[in-house]
């Protein structure tokens, strides 16, 4: 899959998760705020009720609001520069306003596409391929909380670790099936295999598998992760957007 049709592809993806159209990601950086709806296929992280997303893409904001919210986005939002909404003093007032509505920021997240694919250099281990029923022998298991998520709205669909001479696993990179185009890769190493590039090697295996089924890979970070960030750019993806999620305020006990 070529890196012109990946793009393309995603922004299909995002603008049914933002309700708008392709076209509006490249016409200008103008912020755009649309009214937030559920649209089929899109990408869907909890069961509660969105109130709020946005989106960072081509130096512009896409505001995907809820009416009870939308018009304070327009007021406050529209004006802000892409590249700057997740400054600290943006995003504080975004949360103290969801607040009022009973929810909060739960992260920020940058996003990485494929640049293409590469041959693996592999010479102190093996990898080991397990398909999506495979993957439930790791559920409970803590050594892999970043590669799996066990969540039916974003079921874990493929993964490979790194295995040594003795059959131990060194570390494992997952897939989950965020949309039925774009699956999302996380990644666990062991602390006894730190330093030895696995991270970046076994998420570069996965990122090639999921091409070769017809399907686009892309992995997260969050913007203090340098480590993260530096295994998704030795793996062969590149910054392509970043995204703002919000969640409903947990009691306090």
């Amino acid at each position: 899959m070529e890196d012109n049709n990946v793009l393309f592809k995603v922004k299909e993806q995002l603008a049914k998760d933002y309700n708008c159209k392709i076209e509006e990601f490249n016409n200008n950086n103008e912020n755009l705020i649309t009214e937030l709806k559920i649209m089929e296929g899109r990408r869907k992280y909890s069961n509660d009720k969105e109130i709020l997303k946005i989106l960072i893409i081509n130096g512009k904001a896409v505001i995907s609001a809820d009416n009870c919210i939308k018009d304070w986005c327009i007021e406050n939002l529209s004006k802000i520069p892409g590249e700057w909404m997740f400054l600290y003093s943006v995003l504080r007032r975004i949360d103290k306003k969801l607040n009022e509505f009973g929810y909060e920021i739960e992260n920020t997240h940058h996003y990485y596409l494929p640049n293409n694919t590469n041959n693996i250099d592999i010479n102190d281990f093996k990898l080991k391929w397990y398909e999506k029923d495979d993957i439930f022998q790791f559920k409970g298991d803590d050594r892999f909380d970043e590669a799996f998520a066990f969540n039916n709205n974003y079921p874990d669909t493929l993964a490979v670790a790194a295995i040594d001479d003795n059959g131990n696993i060194l570390g494992m990179a997952g897939a989950s099936e965020d949309s039925d185009i774009m699956w999302q890769i996380g990644v666990n190493v062991l602390p006894v295999a730190k330093g030895k590039k696995i991270g970046s090697i076994i998420v570069q295996a996965l990122k090639n598998e999921i091409l070769r089924r017809g399907k686009i890979p892309f992995y997260g970070t969050i913007e203090s992760h340098i480590i993260s960030q530096k295994v998704a750019l030795k793996a062969g993806f590149y910054p392509t957007f970043a995204e703002i999620k919000v969640r409903k305020l947990k009691n306090e006990k």
